[in-house]
């Protein structure tokens, strides 16, 4: 049976009800929306890139090509320049 209590930290009444904690249902997933929108910086998308500055790359993988853990490509819109 659900039960009134007062909470001593802020001083207001506060509804205990144990029961409702049997109910899972209640309390339903939300899913993820899949990405679907394009992302130039993503793994696969190398050709539309400027070509990369640096890349940590095993040793028998050619630049701006898959295969890459870390890429660096130039910023396109730079906030500051030279």
């Amino acid at each position: 049976m659900p039960e009134f209590r007062k909470d001593p930290v802020v001083k207001r009444w506060v509804i205990i009800a144990t029961e409702r904690a049997k109910r899972p249902h209640d309390f339903a997933r939300v899913k993820e929306e899949v990405k679907t929108t394009f992302c130039p910086f993503d793994y696969g998308n190398e050709h539309v890139t400027p070509p990369e500055i640096f890349a940590f790359r095993p040793p028998d993988t050619e630049p701006n090509t898959p295969g890459w853990w870390v890429r660096v490509v130039p910023n396109k819109f730079p906030a500051v320049n030279p």
